[in-house]
């Protein structure tokens, strides 16, 4: 399975804000739309869903009893337009957010009975940058660690390195549950961190075709992230969020026996967080189209995948997200 990157975490907050007041040409802000922008960004930034944003053929098997690397870069950025939240007559400015990540996965691959197996250590640096109308907010350290296990349902049988290069593909179906601990870089005093200071739980169900031995795939996945609760989030406030989930689909061809394209899309949904118990109205619910190139380099492997906003509600931010992946054989 070469998804060995799994979800790392990445949580800001920017000190954006709403016009309340014009008092002798001077802007005064107040917290209400300072807290939905911060929201909207938290639930829609590409990073905060990357564990289920999985992309064509990242589930596919690599031979057990061997330990396998996977290398993901990631350039992001997030937008908000003028926003006019539960009807209130106020205008939001422009902000702009931007994240580049890099993290390093480790996969273990094993039989379980005749079926696969795998359990993947994931972990990075990050570095955010917020432009607000009143200047700009960085941050720089380490995401949030996840671990990932892997088990087939069925197709794709448990192969060793001897044995994998001379089968031919065949359709499968398997599960991904990613756990993701509270332990990357948070201050609760600052206005932007890389770490979310919360548990994160993303299962992840694929199911993955092919009818002419690997030429050309077609990738279906549906996965939920579950939230726990960052009580310590600008302070001593607590932020909350709803389940967010993902819809997936793909289609990739080979072009000769090392390259490959794909084509997909994402639809994302749910996601609303609150502060203190207070909804703020940024649920996702929207189209990712999504494309993928892919080439082998003797043992090892290189991946560029654009994600972009096609669709979303009024007024919530839109992203893009450019993603590089280097991946092979550990030993």
């Amino acid at each position: 399975m070469s998804k060995g990157a799994a979800a790392a975490g990445a949580e800001f907050a920017a000190h954006v804000s709403r016009v309340s007041d014009v008092r002798e040409g001077s802007l005064w802000l107040t917290r209400k739309a300072t807290s939905v922008c911060i929201t909207a960004l938290l639930a829609l930034f590409p990073m905060v869903s990357l564990g289920q944003s999985a992309g064509a053929r990242d589930y596919l098997n690599t031979p057990v009893d061997a330990t396998s690397f996977f290398i993901d870069l990631l350039d992001s950025k997030l937008g908000t337009a003028n926003s006019d939240a539960d009807g209130a007559d106020f205008s939001l400015p422009d902000n702009e957010g931007t994240v580049r990540a890099g993290v390093v996965s480790l996969l273990y691959s094993f039989p379980l009975g005749t079926q696969y197996g795998g359990v993947a250590l994931s972990g990075g640096r990050s570095s955010v940058e917020i432009q607000t109308p009143s200047g700009t907010l960085e941050a720089t350290g380490f995401t949030d660690p996840s671990l990932t296990f892997h088990v087939n349902f069925f197709g794709a049988p448990a192969l060793r390195i001897e044995e994998f290069r001379s089968v031919a593909p065949q359709s499968f179906s398997s599960l991904h549950l990613t756990v993701t601990a509270p332990l990357g870089s948070y201050d609760r005093n600052s206005p932007v961190n890389v770490g979310a200071n919360r548990w994160t739980f993303t299962p992840l169900l694929n199911l993955s075709l092919t009818h002419d031995e690997g030429v050309s795939w077609i990738d279906l996945y549906a996965g939920v992230r579950f939230y726990g609760n960052n009580d310590a989030f600008k302070g001593t406030n607590q932020l909350s969020q709803h389940p967010l989930g993902t819809l997936t689909v793909h289609y990739s061809h080979n072009l000769g026996e090392k390259m490959w394209f794909s084509v997909g899309v994402y639809y994302d949904q749910g996601g609303e967080t609150y502060i203190n118990k207070v909804p703020q109205h940024d649920g996702a619910s929207g189209f990712r189209p999504s494309l993928g190139l892919s080439r082998r380099f003797g043992n090892y492997r290189v991946g560029l995948r654009l994600d972009s906003t096609a669709s979303s509600p009024t007024d919530l931010p839109t992203n893009r997200a450019l993603f590089l992946r280097v991946s092979g054989p550990l030993f």
